[in-house]
Order: structure tokens, then C-alpha cells, then sequence
């Protein structure tokens, strides 16, 4: 296991152990107006999301790597929130006698999570988001590419207090991409980027993330 997988691994374990020596109802305290909003930086780990090479047909792999994130949420009732999702991985795309090649991925999304259970000391929940996908690389042999994509979820929110509480979720990210389609290529089609193509219909990734989320 990688130095960043440890650590990820033992944020996580931190998190859940403070959530359950602080999360408590507080059934004494008085009437307060709701909370309407929420922020949530997120910290997490990107997995899987495979290319090819349209000469070749060799595969290219994106490699696993930190990703960070920015969730803002609005209460929509009771059971469920509105959200607006920023998403960034900075990673490399390689393979066999090819690469490694600099890809930042950029993830911008919508939707809207909604909670199961009446549960105050442990929220879970699921999450469906529509939007759009940026991939750059960095590279002057490619040009970056915007296409939709959409991504699903689960996830648990552990309060901590009437404004602080945990949120541990895993999330999926497809990005539709023509497969007959070459993806980075420039206008003048030169570089070996040019021949990277969809592996299939789409590139999927999973996306492990954990942050502290602040209402207000």
C-alpha cells in the first residue's frame, strides 16, 4: 500500500472515531431555525478510467491518484439536499512503451443527494448528479476536451455538532465519449496523443472521498 493510501486510510478511521465520541442528539436544547446550506471540501482517491490507442489498440491506463473536491449543498427538505460538485484529479495517463503523459481531469456536476433512515448519529445516504467532464493534458502534443458525464453514489454524514459533522461517500463518474472519436487531438492532428481514444462508450471512474462539511 502506497504512502498515500495509508494516509487516506488513517483520515478516514479519524474521522469516523471523532464522529462517534462527539455525534449525540440534544433533545433539551430549544427550537432553532433550520440550516439552509452547506460546504464541504473533500479530499479523496481516484481509481480506474482506461484509454486505447486507435493504431494500435494497445490500452492506456489513467493511474490511480489523490483527488480533491468542493461540495455546496442546499437543504430541499427534510430527507434531501441540492448540489453543486467541483471534482480535480492530477495524474498520468500511460501504458506499455507509452507515457507517462500528464492528465488533469476536471469533474463539474449537479444534482442532489437524499437521505435513507430517520437516523440523527448517522446519516447515509445516496447521490445522482448530471454535468460536464474537463480532460487536459498537459502536453503541447494534445488539446483538451469537454463532454458530459454524470456520477452516482453512496455515502453517511456523522454530525458532530448543529453545524460540523463528517461526510465519508464513494462516488462513480461516467464520461460519454464517442469511440470512433480521437480525443486530444489538435488542429493540425500531429503528436502521438492524437491517436488516444474511448476505450468502449465512456470513461468511468470511482472516487473514495472524505471531508468535514460546515451548514449554516
Amino acid at each position: 500500500m502506497s504512502r498515500i493510501n495509508k494516509a487516506f486510510t488513517r483520515a478516514v478511521v479519524a474521522l469516523f472515531v471523532l464522529a462517534g465520541a462527539t455525534a449525540r442528539a440534544d433533545e433539551s436544547a430549544p427550537q432553532q431555525q433550520p440550516l439552509r446550506f452547506e460546504a464541504t471540501p473533500l479530499v479523496g482517491y481516484g481509481l480506474g478510467g482506461t484509454f486505447r490507442l486507435s493504431d494500435s489498440g494497445q490500452s492506456l491506463n489513467i493511474r490511480d491518484h489523490a483527488s480533491f473536491g468542493l461540495a455546496l449543498d442546499a437543504q430541499a427538505a427534510d430527507i434531501g439536499q441540492y448540489e453543486l460538485l467541483y471534482a480535480t484529479q492530477s495524474t498520468d495517463l500511460q501504458g506499455q512503451g507509452f507515457g507517462p503523459v500528464k492528465v488533469r481531469l476536471d469533474y463539474l456536476q449537479i444534482g442532489g443527494t437524499e437521505f435513507l433512515g430517520e437516523s440523527q448519529r448517522f446519516r447515509p445516504y445516496i447521490l445522482a448528479t448530471v454535468g460536464a467532464t474537463r480532460i487536459d493534458p498537459a502536453s503541447a502534443n494534445g488539446s483538451e476536451t469537454t463532454r458530459f458525464s454524470l456520477s452516482g453514489g453512496v455515502g453517511v454524514r456523522a454530525p458532530l455538532n448543529r453545524h460540523l459533522s463528517v461526510r465519508i461517500e464513494g462516488r462513480g463518474f461516467l464520461t460519454l465519449l464517442s469511440s470512433d472519436t480521437d480525443i486530444f487531438c489538435r488542429s493540425d492532428q500531429s503528436g502521438a496523443l492524437c491517436h488516444v481514444r474511448a476505450r468502449g462508450s465512456g470513461l468511468f471512474q470511482f472516487d473514495f472521498f472524505a471531508g468535514a462539511a460546515y451548514a449554516f
